[in-house]
């Protein structure tokens, strides 16, 4: 599956259970499965930086994944 920028993904499952994280905060939470969240880059080999933020727009948390760690939701409009 090929994603594309502003495409809302679901968290499917963690390959990397504590990873890098960034965010807002000093300690960003890390993702969960469930957690919904926007491709926010390609990174290329099927690595995706995906953002998950609450429904007012606020970051939470900004992190890699691999493609298969993600369930394709919505296309974007971008």
């Amino acid at each position: 599956m090929e994603l594309e920028l502003s495409d809302v993904v679901r968290i499917a499952r963690l390959m990397v259970p504590d990873r890098d994280v960034d965010g807002p905060d000093a300690t960003p939470p890390q993702p969960r499965i469930g957690d919904l969240a926007t491709v926010v880059g390609a990174l290329g080999d099927d690595l995706y930086l995906v953002e998950h933020a609450t429904d007012d727009g606020r970051s939470l948390w900004l992190a890699e994944f691999h493609v298969m760690e993600l369930e394709l939701v919505a296309r974007g409009e971008g």
